[in-house]
This record gives structure tokens, sequence and C-alpha cells, in this order.
């Protein structure tokens, strides 16, 4: 149980940002797209030796004022990447998503990544590496999935000129059995949670 000081700490992530930009020249992946990543396209993660993503301090925030309107749901959550070698700037940092929600619709992406609930966000991006995140799948603020995107350089298992891959892992988040619908539902898992890669695009 979580007390009302908590979340009233939660606001600062109630007005998230709407990042409209590409991602690194090259990747199939759209800031503020309708598609995720086509999982035919990507190379078996089996093949290679990557230890999952590690999720902490996850909250979801889903509110609304009245009866008659949809959710805004808001998401955060610290992130770290144990696979990026130490030529990488950026192997940690916070992410942000939102979507709406009519309280009632469980919403699935379709086998080959289109219309998922929330498309990809940047919580990090430059001239060569980001970081996105995309919701596929919502069914309640306590039962949500993750799809995670990261982009780097690493030129000790890669070489060129595929030492730039992009690796993809999923995370199931099921913090709760399904509640009776409020005006404000709220979560915190403090993790950590792991994110299992899936596959990657070099």
């Amino acid at each position: 149980m979580h007390s009302i000081a908590h979340l009233l700490s939660f606001p600062a992530i109630l007005a998230v940002p709407v990042v409209v930009s590409l991602a690194y020249p090259g990747s199939p992946l759209f800031d503020g797209g309708n598609a995720l990543v086509n999982r035919a396209d990507l190379q078996d993660a089996s093949l290679f030796n990557f230890a999952p993503f590690n999720i902490t301090q996850l909250q979801i925030l889903c509110i609304r004022p009245q009866i008659t309107v949809d959710y805004s749901c808001n998401l955060s959550f610290h992130w770290f990447d144990p696979n990026s070698v130490k030529q990488n700037a950026v192997t940690s940092g916070t992410c942000q998503t939102s979507w709406s929600w009519d309280g009632v619709t469980k919403h699935n992406a379709t086998i080959d990544g289109s219309d998922p609930v929330a498309g990809y966000r940047s919580c990090w991006l430059d001239s060569q590496t980001f970081f996105k995140v995309a919701v596929p799948s919502f069914w309640h603020p306590g039962n949500f999935t993750l799809e995670l995107a990261h982009h780097y350089r690493d030129d000790e298992n890669f070489t060129i000129p595929w030492d730039f891959p992009t690796t993809f892992a999923d995370a199931d988040i099921l913090i709760c059995d399904e509640q009776p619908l409020t005006s404000t539902m709220y979560h915190y898992r403090p993790g950590p949670i792991n994110a299992t890669v899936v596959g990657l695009i070099d």
C-alpha cells in the first residue's frame, strides 16, 4: 500500500510530451507511429547471449475527471541495458509514455506489430543511439506489456558495418488483478522487472 504522499509525487509524468522525431537513419522505428517492428524481420536472440533489460521504479497512473470521457494513462520507469558495452555513453535512463483508454477495451497489437496501444516513444535519442518504449497490449492498469528497443554501438561483439545493432525486448507487466474502475487508478512496482531480449536488427 502506498501513501497519499507517494501518489502526490507522481504528477510529474502527467504532462508527457509527444516526441515527433525519426529514429536513427535506416531504422524502422518512428516515434508516434501506429506500428511496431515486424517480428519476422528480427534475428533470433537465441543466437546470442543477451542478458535481459532491467526495469525499475515503474509507475502507471490512469485518471479521468468523469465517466463520460476516456482515461488518460501515463507510464514511467527506469531502464538499464546490461548488454551495452563501455564505449556507449548511455546505458540507462528514464522512459515516459501515455495513451487513452475507455475503461473497457482490452487491446492487443496484431502479430505484424500494427495497431499497438501506444507506439514508440523516445527515452533517449542522439545521432548514433536511441532507446524507445512502446505498449503493444493493455488489459487494465495492472496488466499490460512493454516493447523496448535499444540501438547502440557495439564493436566488441559485432563487426563493421554491423556494429550498430538494435535489440528488442519484451516485458509482461502484471501488478494486480483487474479492479473496479475509479477516477484515479495508480500502481507502482519497484522492480526489478526483467525484459527478455527476443531479437535484433543489425
